[in-house]
């Protein structure tokens, strides 16, 4: 088997539901899977997600104390990494058709160092349509991607700026801050298809006005270390 040139970090806490389909249609989505690896890694499951895995043949790093701590467990598939190139996927997040030559393309651009994919849920109704495209209008303005956006960037551009910062909340949008110090960031217009299942599970007003919220207040350069506990602490189940 050749080398991996694409290696695709994973970071799971209980997530049984998702994972098998997330890990399939990378297998399924991909141009090119000879040059691809799936790292999982692990914040202490207690259901099936590492049986299913390690039988997906994806590598698994079993972290539980990364648990309520996602940046430790994606800075440890950075350092696991073997390819050249880093995608950063949520357990609930499905990657487009040929994503793996749209992210090498991107990443050709000249000072390209990284980027993430556009935005859309799986399946929506007309709350989540308008939420969609205000997500997409919102990440256009200052290019500060989210996590189920399937971020990638160059290995190189990810060690050179440290990894992601000791962030609980919004780690993604921070990361995306020290990729933009480095270099451009590139939108790959084929959308990834996200769950709803926060909002589904916990009322979409309060989960958009939480997110609404966070946003604001990472524009405002202030700080939303104080709220990481609290959103980990109601949305580490794997219920959804």
């Amino acid at each position: 088997m050749a080398e991996p040139k694409i290696s695709i970090i994973i970071p799971t806490l209980n997530e049984e539901k998702f994972l098998p389909k997330t890990i399939e249609c990378i297998f399924q989505h991909a141009k090119n899977t000879d040059y691809l690896e799936v790292l999982v890694v692990d914040a202490g499951s207690t259901d099936q997600t590492v049986r299913i895995a390690e039988e997906l043949e994806a590598k698994v790093f079993s972290k539980p104390e990364f648990q309520l701590k996602k940046y430790q467990s994606l800075n440890h598939g950075i350092s696991c990494a073997k390819g050249e190139t880093l995608i950063f996927l949520d357990a609930d997040t499905i990657l487009p058709k040929e994503f793996d030559l749209k992210v090498l393309k991107a990443l050709e651009q000249p000072q390209v160092v990284g980027g993430a994919f556009e935005f859309s849920f799986e399946n929506s109704d007309w709350k989540l349509s308008l939420l969609q495209l205000f997500n997409r209008i919102r990440y256009r303005f200052g290019q500060m991607y989210y996590g189920d956006q399937a971020i990638y960037c160059s290995k190189s551009a990810a060690e050179s700026i440290g990894g992601y910062p000791e962030k609980e909340l919004m780690e993604s949008a921070y990361f995306c801050k020290r990729l933009l110090s480095v270099g451009k960031l590139r939108l790959i217009k084929s959308p990834v298809k996200t769950s709803a299942r926060r909002f589904n599970n916990y009322g979409f007003f309060k989960v958009f006005w939480f997110d609404f919220t966070m946003w604001i207040r990472f524009g405002l350069g202030l700080s939303v270390d104080e709220y990481g506990k609290k959103y980990w602490s109601v949305n580490m189940s794997s219920d959804g």
